[in-house]
């Protein structure tokens, strides 16, 4: 599975994994970036989706939103990070239940980092660090901040993680002349301009794209988690034909071969 940023409209993954799951579909191999990297570690950490999908629509923003004076960024993300260490237990990459990689950019050297070590909520804190919004998360000489940035739907790194059937979520780009409201949509929909292009490479890498329709759904909409939910699950239906007709004749090469 790979698993892209959106900020709320990333609840739409909770969709996606409700259904594969209810269809007996479980991911060997989870990448994950910014709320894709979110949701990603808590599944591969053995949370139930149930639970998952509680907080998602019971919590207030406030859960993980600790706001700081704007040196770096608004928010200090501190706050994001001891939630993520209470749902994942303080687990380490090496004691997640399934393969996960997180993936971050360095500011310092514009590179794509993937982060397959180490403690898991920390790392999902560097790629979940939407810039001006979520202070940059300083390791030594590299300073990291949200993985859309250099790969919103991480295909390619789930294939590099050795992958044979890449399953991509796109919660999708939205350029409808829709006015933003606040910081937050302001930064997303000019990183959604940026990243409109480089999406169409990085989805050539995935066998299946699932693309809930959230058009409705601003970034910084976090109230509205239910409905983000909602559509992953109706994509994710329209799908799972394909995806087991794949799976299908991959189970079958193998036992051919």
């Amino acid at each position: 599975m790979a698993l892209g940023g959106g900020s709320a409209r990333g609840f739409a993954h909770i969709g996606v994994l409700k259904v594969l799951e209810e269809a007996g579909i479980s991911a060997g191999i989870v990448a994950g970036s910014s709320m894709g990297a979110v949701i990603g570690a808590v599944y591969c950490a053995g949370v139930p989706l149930s639970v998952l999908e509680r907080l998602a629509t019971n919590s207030r923003r406030n859960l993980w939103m600790d706001w700081t004076f704007p040196r770096m960024g608004l928010v200090a993300g501190d706050r994001l990070e001891q939630l993520l260490l209470l749902l994942t237990r303080r687990k380490t990459f090496q004691e997640l239940e399934r393969n996960f990689a997180a993936v971050a950019c360095d500011l310092c050297s514009g590179e794509k980092v993937v982060i397959r070590e180490g403690t898991v909520a920390r790392a999902v804190r560097a790629s979940a660090a939407i810039p001006g919004v979520f202070r940059p998360v300083t390791d030594g000489e590299v300073v990291l901040v949200d993985g859309s940035v250099v790969e919103r739907v991480p295909a390619p790194t789930a294939r590099s993680m050795g992958a044979d059937v890449v399953i991509a979520v796109d919660v999708g780009i939205y350029l409808t002349n829709q006015k933003p409201q606040h910081l937050l949509d302001v930064i997303s929909q000019s990183l959604d301009i940026l990243q409109r292009d480089l999406c169409r490479y990085t989805l050539d890498e995935a066998d299946v794209v699932i693309r809930p329709q959230l058009q409705e759904i601003a970034p910084g909409h976090f109230h509205r988690a239910a409905e983000a939910i909602r559509a992953g699950e109706e994509a994710a239906r329209k799908e799972l034909p394909h995806i087991r007709k794949l799976l299908c004749g991959k189970e079958h090469y193998a036992q051919v071969t």
